[in-house]
């Protein structure tokens, strides 16, 4: 059902994509023509909407898109002063569950016309910063942006590096998270991918913003930077946390998440997780067999073996059938505890095999194992039904 112009919701689930949906475009069609009347409407609706339903929802973005370059006028800073005036005047950012309305664009919408201020944009960079900036206020430009970082880096990095004390979390949020170099779903940024210091500065100026949503986009780029230098990143992530106040600490936690699932010596030390001492310890999978769409099941015991308290860090390894009969592990972070002297800890876990987007099951032999700061420490094997 509709519940207000822009959008909509239903009983059941419906797919990602429908976020592009045709009463979302025919009301930003309204309004972009009520700020340029020679807009096309209709003409920008038909070509927007064109075979929308087999379109996945890059592909729709990517058909909007191409559908303002046909219909806004050729002159980008007229474009641009037409996207802005039909912007919702809210700055909050919202995206979950609110779009365009009759008060102006916000929502996913915005994520086609950011991709237009950044391609479009390279004729004139300092009114496409100007526009990513209102755009991002309305959701997000960290896809659009990166058109620009990779025609003119300079003159993004001069504007961007001023927006790190913008008074919008979201406009603070596009610096780091719009400079990304392995930004999921965006453009990579080869000069950053081998250079991670570039953009240190900037991330540096966010370390202790006020935003957790701000600090959770710094520990993001910090982890995509440990993807190709993990050691650059832990000397940087040593000197951070140096006194580091408690946020701070947790940022470094996640920006080092996956060198601590991997368990890289230096992630744990960093962390005081040295190798585990234990005893006593028991893996007993209660289901041994898996229907598909049902849930693996097991039990878990440990006994401290340390003359002294420990920390300890478990992380849940599932190995995965693949289409061709190999094992591809997956590791989940499960728990942090501290063990005293001798003490036990007994755990009890469900695993869920239910059909997900982002994974495949293929039946047969799966694997799992318990590791402990790093180092595995029970494993057994089970299996998927069909």
């Amino acid at each position: 059902m509709t519940t207000a112009a822009g959008e909509r919701h239903n009983d059941a689930v419906e797919p990602f994509k429908n976020v592009f949906h045709p009463q979302a475009i025919r009301l930003t069609a309204e309004l972009l023509g009520k700020q340029d009347s020679s807009f096309d409407r209709k003409a920008f609706v038909r070509m927007a909407e064109n075979n929308l339903e087999a379109l996945e929802l890059k592909q729709r973005s990517e058909q909007i898109y191409h559908a303002l370059c046909r219909h806004l006028p050729a002159d980008f800073e007229c474009a641009a002063e037409i996207i802005r005036a039909a912007l919702h005047p809210s700055c909050d950012g919202s995206a979950g569950g609110v779009g365009v309305s009759e008060e102006g664009i916000r929502g996913w919408m915005i994520m086609p016309l950011a991709e237009y201020a950044g391609r479009a944009g390279a004729v004139d960079v300092s009114t496409a910063l100007g526009l990513l900036r209102e755009l991002t206020m309305r959701f997000t430009s960290e896809f659009g942006i990166r058109h620009l970082w990779l025609s003119h880096p300079q003159q993004v990095m001069t504007t961007v590096s001023s927006w790190v004390h913008d008074e919008n979390e979201h406009v603070r949020r596009l610096v780091s998270e719009g400079s990304r170099p392995r930004l999921p779903w965006g453009r990579q940024l080869p000069d950053f991918i081998a250079h991670p210091q570039a953009t240190w500065h900037l991330l540096e100026g966010l370390r202790d913003d006020p935003s957790p949503y701000v600090r959770k986009s710094v520990a993001n780029h910090l982890n995509d930077n440990a993807r190709d230098h993990p050691q650059l990143v832990l000397d940087l992530a040593r000197q951070w946390h140096r006194g580091a106040p408690l946020e701070r600490q947790r940022l470094l936690r996640h920006a080092l998440r996956n060198l601590l699932k991997q368990g890289h010596p230096q992630a744990l030390a960093l962390y005081q997780l040295d190798s585990p001492q234990l005893c006593a310890v028991d893996l007993n999978v209660l289901t041994p067999e898996v229907k598909m769409g049902g849930e693996l099941a097991f039990d878990f015991r440990m006994q401290s073996a340390a003359a002294v308290e420990q920390k300890l860090r478990l992380d849940l390894v599932l190995h995965y059938q693949k289409a061709k009969g190999t094992l591809a592990p997956k590791v989940y972070r499960w728990k942090d505890l501290t063990l005293a002297e001798g003490e036990v800890h007994e755990a009890r876990r469900r695993h869920s095999f239910r059909p997900i987007t982002t994974r495949v099951y293929h039946p047969g032999r799966h694997s799992l194992e318990i590791k402990a700061n790093g180092q595995v420490i029970a494993a057994a094997d089970f299996q998927l039904l069909p």
